[in-house]
């Protein structure tokens, strides 16, 4: 059973901790406790990197999973006694579905530990069918849209961001990873203008924070927002949203804070600016 607590699931030996029901689904996968589970590639390599690889494996009846594992070398006390990030990633999701935050489901989590030190982990989430993430379509498809229907498409996207995270935020959680590529969303297939949801996955680093360190997480989030921002968003754009976000009780003197914290971070760490479509001549 998956408990979503922020902590370290187990201080010794390889354990999977599996949802209601997924214990005898996921064996088709290779994700059988007491086997080497950190060495399994199940079904299509969606992202491979020395430290982390995602699977999406479809099962037998139909269901597909994406499968998430990390691999830690060199660095044995990173973790030591510490939540790993898969189990992180249960407790954000877990934390974002109790506060009405559209979400993945978390259906199993692994993690391999040498006397409390941690050498890898893994996160099974169910497959949220027919979605995209914000960034592929904003590069593939938004800003190829007719102008019209950019604008209703940014304006009906900013509404939604803005008030899932004015939710997270007012219950004093914060997802720490806010990139574009971690929101996902469905849209309709022939009017592509056209979103039906939208669902907030990754957060390995997702945290609850209050007093003086909810304004940390506040310019935190709003910043990494801002990233991707850059490239598909005039200045007007985004500053409305952040009006949007801090609402009509909030003075412009406070606003124009929150800009400068945020223009301050981003400085810090160059931020990829996305070239603009190639047009014909």
């Amino acid at each position: 059973m998956l408990n979503g607590k922020r902590k370290a699931c187990h201080f010794h030996g390889s354990k999977l901790y599996f949802a209601d029901g997924w214990k005898e689904k996921l064996q088709e996968i290779g994700l059988i406790q007491g086997r080497r589970w950190d060495q399994i590639e199940p079904g299509e390599c969606i992202s491979k990197s020395k430290r982390t690889n995602t699977y999406r494996a479809t099962l037998k009846n139909g269901e597909r999973v994406f499968f998430k594992r990390y691999l830690y070398f060199g660095k044995p006390f990173k973790f030591y006694l510490q939540p790993s990030e898969t189990a992180v990633e249960v407790f954000s999701y877990q934390k974002m579905a109790e506060i009405g935050i559209p979400t993945a489901e978390p259906v199993a989590v692994g993690e391999i530990r040498r006397c409390g030190s941690l050498s890898s982990c893994c996160i099974v989430t169910r497959e949220l069918p027919q979605t995209i993430n914000l960034i592929e379509y904003a590069l593939n498809e938004w800003r190829y849209l007719p102008a019209d229907q950019r604008h209703r498409a940014a304006t009906f996207l900013a509404a939604i961001i803005c008030r899932d995270i004015k939710k997270m935020h007012a219950h004093d959680f914060f997802h720490i990873d806010t990139k574009w590529r971690n929101i996902l969303i469905r849209r309709d297939e022939i009017d592509k203008s056209e979103i039906q949801g939208l669902w907030w996955i990754d957060s390995p680093r997702g945290k609850i924070l209050s007093g003086r360190r909810h304004d940390y997480g506040m310019i935190y989030d709003l910043t990494n927002l801002t990233r991707d921002a850059l490239s598909f968003l005039s200045r007007s754009q985004r500053l409305r949203f952040l009006h949007a976000y801090c609402g009509p009780e909030t003075g412009r003197q406070e606003i124009r804070k929150i800009v400068r914290e945020i223009n301050r971070r981003l400085q810090r760490r160059p931020t990829r600016i996305y070239p603009p479509p190639e047009t014909n001549t």
